[in-house]
């Protein structure tokens, strides 16, 4: 179920009229009339929701999963389910993404120029905090006792920020609960749609983010930071985390408590980070990855596979640290002999 803080809405629809708006064949044709109110994944759904399984590695959260409806292809349908009607496409993850759009159209626009209110009448902000000119507080959005804001910061509709933030010039802030104590360098970006598109015949079409970022206390960015909302469920930053400027956290990451990550570090989507992992320089760390606790990777390393906890990995690809400074070494012994013959 998203946040009706940050969606709006549409449906409920009947699961007869999904399935015809994405061309996809029902499992149980005497569901046609079952409505559905919304979409979620596999370990969290509910009854009355539907979700997606389009990837064998989840075979077990589908066998378990609550939700009523699964869209999935023919091959995956077959793996072991609990009785949940599945929806079968040959594009399992397009179909999923015309039902996201369902039901989360666009938002209407409201033509015209709007006028500036710099607080919105239904936000509440806390006693002693400081608000330079040139932002907006939005709808329903709640700041804390004691923040400073700077200027130009936007912080969007249903946002909730806690006590004693710090949030620099220029930042944007929405689909966000933020803890404590955090503080936010100029130019950071919070809560922006996540980087996923699935091919179409009309083109890339965007999957729907509807997710959420969490911010435990005592987190700090520094300048010109992104961290991507949830597709569905959340981005989790852990307490005390620390970022350098110019990182990017992507859709769904899961951080641990105390990680420090430096300058121009990149962690796509789905990533697991456990407690104290230290992440170097211009490191990168591909989607759906798990990081084990108390690791270590070097500066400019490319991770492509799990990395265990307290291992220290570097290189492209990322592999054990001495592996990797014997490999250079050889290499640059070879180089040197090829040099001397020529």
């Amino acid at each position: 179920m998203t946040d009706d803080r940050f969606f709006q809405r549409a449906g409920p629809f009947p699961l007869g009229e999904i399935a015809a708006h994405v061309g996809a064949e029902m499992d149980n044709s005497s569901s046609a009339d079952f409505l559905i109110r919304d979409v979620s994944n596999l370990e969290t759904a509910e009854p009355g929701e539907i979700s997606l399984f389009s990837d064998a590695k989840y075979a077990a959260a589908f066998a378990k999963t609550r939700a009523s409806v699964v869209i999935t292809d023919k091959k995956l349908g077959a793996y072991e389910h609990n009785g949940t009607w599945l929806l079968l496409s040959p594009n399992p993850r397009l179909a999923f993404a015309q039902v996201g759009h369902l039901f989360y159209p666009p938002a209407a626009l409201t033509p015209g120029v709007q006028a500036s209110v710099p607080v919105h009448a239904t936000a509440k902000v806390g006693a002693g905090t400081q608000i330079a000119p040139g932002g907006e507080i939005r709808a329903n959005a709640k700041i804390g006792a004691g923040c400073n804001i700077g200027p130009n910061v936007i912080v969007g509709r249903g946002v909730e920020i806690g006590d004693n933030c710090t949030i620099g010039p220029n930042c944007v802030i929405s689909h966000a609960l933020v803890g404590n104590r955090v503080v936010f360098g100029p130019n950071v970006s919070i809560g922006n749609a996540g980087f996923s598109f699935v091919p179409s015949q009309k083109g890339l079409l965007r999957v729907p983010q509807l997710g959420r970022v969490i911010i435990e206390d005592d987190v700090e960015f520094g300048a010109s930071c992104v961290v991507d909302r949830g597709a569905i469920g959340d981005t989790h930053i852990g307490r005390g985390c620390r970022f350098d400027g110019l990182i990017h956290v992507g859709h769904n990451v899961q951080m641990g408590p105390f990680c420090i990550v430096v300058a121009q570090a990149g962690i796509a989507g789905s990533t697991t980070i456990g407690a104290g992992v230290m992440i170097g320089g211009q490191a990168g760390i591909a989607d759906h990855l798990t990081i084990g606790a108390g690791a270590r990777l070097s500066a400019r390393a490319g991770v492509t596979r799990d990395v265990g906890a307290g291992e220290t990995v570097g290189g492209y690809p990322a592999q054990p640290i001495k592996q990797w400074h014997r490999q250079v070494a050889w290499l640059k012994k070879m180089v040197a002999k090829k040099a001397e013959k020529d």
